[in-house]
């Protein structure tokens, strides 16, 4: 098996999830929105993972990754102040005209597998990260808050 392997090229499964944040009272409008749904990549590419989001007064843009049997995690954030963050393989990038966001995964590996999920948030003051109610409960705290 491990021959087979080492002959073919792995692939890695990306799932995103999306989490709809408060719903406005004219209709449910999705508040932050995930494409693609699934992506199946080859190890070493690069994933590109975008989010799109409606409300103006978000300033506030985390993405958490979940794997399989777990609940999510924190993986890294951007603020709208900001147009880039990197943290070792992640970058996040921002763009508040467009109101758009994207994770990007240099050299993905197998252990990048998993389910990723953005958020944003209007609620960010310094030393305090408040995601939406229907994520409060199943998050870790970040401890660099």
């Amino acid at each position: 098996m491990d021959k087979i392997l080492g002959a073919s090229s792995l692939l890695l499964w990306l799932q995103l999830g999306w989490v709809s944040g408060q719903q406005k009272e004219k209709g449910d409008q999705q508040q932050v929105k995930q494409s693609p749904q699934s992506l199946i990549i080859q190890e070493g590419e690069i994933s590109i993972l975008n989010c799109t989001y409606v409300d103006s007064t978000f300033d506030y843009f985390p993405w958490y990754r979940q794997f399989p049997g777990e609940g999510p995690a924190f993986l890294i954030a951007i603020r709208s102040v900001r147009n880039e963050i990197e943290g070792g393989r992640f970058t996040v990038f921002f763009n508040e005209s467009t109101k758009q966001f994207s994770l990007t995964i240099t050299a993905s590996q197998p252990g990048d597998s998993a389910t990723y999920f953005c958020a944003a948030s209007a609620q960010w003051s310094a030393g305090t990260c408040s995601p939406y109610p229907n994520l409060q409960l199943r998050l870790q705290p970040n401890p660099a808050m």
